[in-house]
Parts: structure tokens; C-alpha cells; sequence
């Protein structure tokens, strides 16, 4: 037997600390895997709730085009104002949570069709914009990229919530294309 092996106590690892620590770590595991699982991910009433209130808050917060920084925005400008997301029993983590879970999901059901049409439009865009140099150029083609990846991971997270949004999935499109018009 190595020197090394007979040189721990025999004891180690099984004193009152060592099994406090085994407890708390136990502990810890058990509640990452709370967190972690389905029963903490988004609900259908969330994603309804979600699209109400896109819908009711819409005519006075303006534009809705999921993203982060947007979900906070309406959460502070609502809270300031009606506080009908509070009201519907969001936080402020819990509606960021719900509106990029439902929408993640959405993206997911974007059908494969609209994904490839975007994709053959951003390499067309690498022939386009003949005022800009070729820096300029370069920049915007990378920032289309990176926005291109960017939509696709969410798309990919999304698949987790697409059977929860399919049943929205018309009425949060009809939204977002009432808001771009």
C-alpha cells in the first residue's frame, strides 16, 4: 500500500464536522435539482397571463419586441403606473422569467421555412449596403451574425417551452405583428 494512503487517520472523514458538511452539500444538491426541474419552469397560465398583459399594457408602453432589457422596462414603467403585472403575481424576476420563457417558446415554433429565409436574406445582405466602407460593412455583417446566433439559441432554449406557448402561439404573433405595423 502506498505511504500516502496509510498516512490519513482512520477517523477522517467521519467526524461531526465532516458529517454536518455532508448534510449541507446533500441539502444543496437537493434543491438545485428543485430548481432545476419542470415543476419551476413556465406554466400555461404564466404564458396566458403573459400575453394579457402584453395585450392590455401595449396601447401605452408601446412597442413589445421580446428582449431583456424590454421585459424590465414594462415591469418598471407598469409598476409606476397601473402595476397590473404585480397585480397578475409577477415580480420583477418572475416576469422576466415568464416573458423569455414564453417567448423562447414561440421562437421555437417559428417554423424552419422563416429561420432559412432569414438566413438566405443575411447572405444576401453581404453584397448590400454599397455606401458603407468595407469596415463599416464588415461591422454590420458581424452584428447581423451575431443577432443570428443569438435567435437561434433562443430558439433551441425555447424547445422546453413550445407545447406550453403552442396553444398562445397565434395570439402573441398577432400582437407582435400589430406592434410592428
Amino acid at each position: 500500500m502506498p505511504a500516502e494512503a496509510t498516512s490519513a487517520p482512520a477517523h477522517a472523514g467521519t467526524g461531526p464536522l465532516h458529517r454536518v458538511k455532508r448534510l449541507v452539500l446533500a441539502a444543496a444538491l437537493c434543491l438545485a435539482a428543485l430548481l432545476a426541474s419542470p415543476a419551476f419552469a413556465l406554466t400555461s397560465a404564466e404564458a396566458t397571463k403573459v400575453a394579457d398583459l402584453i395585450a392590455a399594457l401595449q396601447p401605452s408602453l408601446g412597442k413589445f419586441a421580446y428582449d431583456e432589457e424590454i421585459a424590465r422596462s414594462w415591469f418598471e414603467q407598469d409598476s409606476e403606473d397601473r402595476g397590473l403585472i404585480r397585480a397578475a403575481g409577477f415580480t420583477a424576476e418572475s416576469w422576466e422569467k415568464a416573458v423569455g420563457e414564453t417567448f423562447r417558446g414561440l421562437m421555437a415554433l417559428t417554423p424552419q421555412s422563416e429561420i432559412d429565409a432569414l438566413r438566405r436574406r443575411l447572405d444576401a445582405a453581404r453584397t448590400g449596403f454599397p455606401q458603407l466602407s468595407a469596415a463599416q460593412r464588415a461591422e454590420l455583417l458581424q452584428s447581423f451574425e451575431e443577432e443570428f446566433a443569438r435567435t437561434l439559441k433562443l430558439r433551441a432554449e425555447g424547445a422546453a417551452f413550445a407545447d406550453i406557448v403552442r396553444p398562445i402561439a397565434p395570439r402573441l404573433n398577432a400582437l407582435i405583428q400589430r406592434d410592428s405595423n
